[in-house]
């Protein structure tokens, strides 16, 4: 009996134990894999560098952690500052998430419906606006046009002086929910909006509610009350001359951040720390237009319609380029910087998906 015994134990022990080695296989291949992704990701990475294509910094990551975060180039020219993944760029549109971020949590707590009329908030502005909802503003259906075409810009621009120039154009684009139109001056608005609703600034409104929550330490709402970033990238037009953000408007911008707290940003969103899942539905669905068509873009992200994982933003202005590329479903995450005007990374986060695709 005890030989039998010791023989059954063995049937037991032996399916075990190749289930433990074909495990652990599976983890050293997939870890071998991640190697070669990330070594595939540098190369890449440094022949744009080194082309004169790309100057910044680049961080990838998936479910299980990070794949690769790198920089190329220096942060201030000038004083020969080299870039580090701690290095903070201006965000441009990028920063729009945080913005369309502020307002849900709002809408989550009560204070304020999405299809609320802004002018309830803002009455000083003429009757042209009083159809337009805190919705026309988060997904461009406002037909308010973009201040950066027709305002007369100088250096130190702030909230205030969009709201001026709003107040004096005399007709919208077009009917509010009638059109998409990409549109900076509602993004200022609703930056506005936050502070009337909420009774604090932008800044602090951002601060306590989402980026101190989502451990973000490096983030700062740039408005006029802002110190200087301590680890601020400097931007650079295409020709290598300075080109360097000037403004101090937020809503459609006005963010500086770098590409580890843009990955804390992308986790906290992911594991619902700042909203649960139902709540984020609101930001990644589809507008739908009074006419039944369908544009891709929810709350402050472009949505990719042959993917409804798959979303994300870029940013352009000065000498900054930014993109923050997510794929909801996976939990990857392409987080591109540059202070050099590079045109090319946009090409670049196709071509780590494209790298991505290939392991599969």
């Amino acid at each position: 009996m005890k030989h039998s015994k010791d023989i059954n134990a063995g049937f037991v022990i032996l399916p075990l134990l190749f289930a433990f080695l074909l495990c652990s296989c599976k983890t050293q291949d997939k870890a071998k894999d991640l190697d070669l992704l990330s070594a595939e990701i540098e190369n890449l990475i440094q022949e744009y560098h080194v082309g004169g294509k790309f100057d910044g910094t680049v961080l990838v990551a998936d479910a299980d952690g990070l794949v690769f975060k790198g920089a190329f180039g220096k942060a201030d020219r000038q004083k020969g500052i080299p870039l580090t993944t701690q290095s903070q760029f201006y965000l441009a549109s990028v920063s729009k998430q945080f913005t369309a971020n502020a307002i849900v949590l709002l809408i989550k707590n009560g204070d304020i419906q999405v299809d609320d009329l802004i002018v309830d908030y803002l009455p000083e502005l003429p009757s042209i606006y009083n159809a337009i909802s805190f919705r026309n503003l988060l997904n461009h259906t406002s037909g308010i046009p973009d201040y950066y075409n027709f305002a007369d810009l100088y250096e130190g621009f702030t909230n205030t002086d969009v709201l001026n120039v709003l107040k004096g154009i005399d007709r919208l684009e077009f009917e509010p929910g009638t059109r998409y139109q990409y549109s900076n001056s509602g993004y200022v608005l609703l930056s506005i909006l936050v502070e009337r609703v909420s009774d604090k600034t932008f800044a602090q409104f951002l601060n306590t509610n989402a980026l101190e929550k989502a451990g973000l330490t490096s983030t700062i709402v740039f408005d006029e009350f802002a110190p200087v970033p301590e680890n601020r990238a400097v931007g650079y037009g295409r020709d290598s001359t300075l080109t360097d953000y000037r403004f101090r408007t937020t809503g459609g911008g006005g963010i500086y951040s770098n590409v580890e707290d843009l990955y804390r940003w992308h986790l906290a969103l992911s594991e619902g720390i700042l909203l649960d899942e139902k709540t984020m539905e609101m930001a990644y669905s589809p507008t739908v237009l009074k006419n039944d068509s369908t544009v891709y873009y929810g709350f402050g992200w472009f949505l990719d319609p042959d993917d409804p994982g798959h979303v994300g933003h870029d940013g352009n202005l000065e000498g900054f380029r930014t993109v923050i590329d997510r794929q909801l479903d996976t939990g990857r995450v392409i987080i591109v910087l540059s202070n050099n005007s590079s045109e090319y990374i946009q090409e670049i986060v196709a071509e780590i998906r494209e790298l991505w695709s290939s392991q599969n």
